[in-house]
């Protein structure tokens, strides 16, 4: 079991991690899109408008999926380098480097998706950002993100790294959700066909 002060390094390091590795990340990130199901989904909640893409990386697979399903994404992620591929690749787009806990959207958006993201950030941050997100969604917006299954703090590794991860308990997330008057629509946990991920897709309004 880590530390509690390891936990706060690891936390801390997040982002210069994937700042110092994006050519790693770029190479090892898997584009194949197993999350396509659930994009599918989420589009089909969606109104028109914008999408924004809550750490976006370099924008494979999830960001390309959107853009090719015609909706305009607006990109944030702390890693310049990650977002110089986003940005070559996809120009007409929106590319915004900023430390999602930091971030606020100029303008309401339609949607909202943080895969594989949120799940970087201390417990009480993630809390604090799923309610801000209700705030940012146009009424009847629609946000997912995937997290753990249970409240936990633990750390992977990243070549030889420790790379920190963390989830609320399920009850926490619908409270935060709650708190940003978003309802949820559907909630798996454990998906063996994304990865075993746990999804949280909620819409804001009745």
């Amino acid at each position: 079991m880590p530390t509690p002060d390891a936990l706060t390094r690891a936390a801390s390091a997040v982002v210069d991690l994937y700042r110092d590795g994006a050519a790693d990340y770029v190479a090892r990130r898997t584009t194949t899109l197993f999350e396509r199901p659930w994009l599918d989904r989420f589009l089909a909640l969606a109104p028109d408008g914008p999408v924004l893409d809550l750490g976006c990386g370099f924008g494979e697979p999830v960001a390309r999926y959107l853009i090719a399903r015609g909706r305009r994404v607006i990109g944030v992620d702390a890693s310049a380098a990650l977002l110089d591929h986003a940005r070559a690749a996809w120009p007409n787009q929106t590319w915004v480097e900023a430390d999602m806990r930091a971030f606020t959207p100029g303008a309401p958006v339609a949607a909202v998706i943080a895969w594989h993201s949120l799940f970087h950030l201390r417990p009480a941050q993630q809390a604090e950002l799923i309610a801000r997100i209700g705030g940012w969604l146009v009424e009847g917006g629609v946000a997912m993100f995937t997290s753990g299954d249970r409240a936990d703090e633990r750390l992977g590794d990243w070549n030889g790294v420790p790379l920190y991860h963390a989830s609320l308990d399920p009850g926490a997330y619908a409270a935060a959700l709650a708190r940003g008057r978003l309802r949820v629509v559907e909630q798996v946990t454990d998906d063996a066909s994304a990865g075993n991920a746990t999804i949280w897709l909620a819409r804001k309004g009745g």
